[in-house]
């Protein structure tokens, strides 16, 4: 093994491990099977956001200039609105431990990881970022693919975007819906090899709609993925399961 490939296999595996820290692998079982993380206004709210920007371009509300500053967020984030703007305010207010920015990178670089994991067939990164019934429809789609003999290869170049849209508490946990505005490369290819989605070539925009989840004041708080929702349907974009 050259030094070169050594030194990237070890960056990466540092990385893993960074985000295990930051998202955690500790889960509550219970929370996990809820059907419904969000009430039915919050979840209202929620789908006319992923609706108004599955039709058009950026539509982030000015929320004023110290918002950023306020809640210690990178430049490549946002608050959604003025509701999510105010529940944030209450819930840092109410739990020490939420550090927005530290979620927000942390988040970002969990999104890459798991995405190209998916398309890898990597379970065991997966099962250690994903809530058990997500992990499982991920699972799933991969036994599924497995079985057709297709297999997909997604880089993902950048991640552009990361709004945060909703945010809600129930039964003690925090639950934040992110949006992830990413540039990618996704190619899809039968059992022959034969492409039959995607472009090597060809970079595209994905959007997906993700829930994070933790225990509110936990001494290690940890984030794992509790919903994934995909945000479009171009094609020649990652075949990310609609999970809950």
């Amino acid at each position: 093994m050259s030094a070169d490939i050594l030194l990237f296999a070890l960056i990466a595996a540092g990385l893993v491990f960074w985000l295990k820290n930051i998202l955690g692998t500790d889960y509550d079982e219970d929370s996990s099977k809820k059907s419904s993380l969000f009430s039915d206004e919050e979840r209202e709210r929620l789908e006319k956001i992923i609706q108004a920007h599955e039709a058009a371009d950026d539509r982030v509300i000015a929320l004023g200039d110290n918002v950023q500053a306020r809640f210690n967020l990178p430049r490549f984030a946002s608050i959604e609105n003025k509701t999510t703007e105010n529940r944030l305010e209450d819930l840092v207010k109410a739990d020490e431990t939420l550090d927005l920015g530290h979620f927000v990178e942390g988040a970002q670089g969990a999104f890459t990881i798991i995405v190209e994991a998916f398309a890898e067939g990597d379970k065991e990164t997966l099962e250690d970022l994903l809530s058990p019934s997500v992990y499982k429809a991920f699972e799933a789609a991969i036994d599924a693919r497995s079985k057709t003999g297709e297999t997909v290869s997604t880089e993902i170049h950048s991640v552009r975007r990361v709004d945060i849209i909703e945010a809600t508490t129930k039964d003690k946990m925090l639950y934040l819906a992110v949006r992830f505005t990413a540039d990618e490369t996704c190619v899809m290819r039968d059992k022959d090899g034969e492409i039959v989605s995607g472009d090597p070539e060809r970079v595209t925009e994905m959007r997906d709609v993700w829930v994070f989840g933790r225990e509110m004041n936990s001494d290690e708080p940890a984030w794992l993925v509790y919903e994934t929702r995909e945000g479009g349907e171009e094609e020649g974009q990652s075949p990310m399961p609609d999970a809950s």
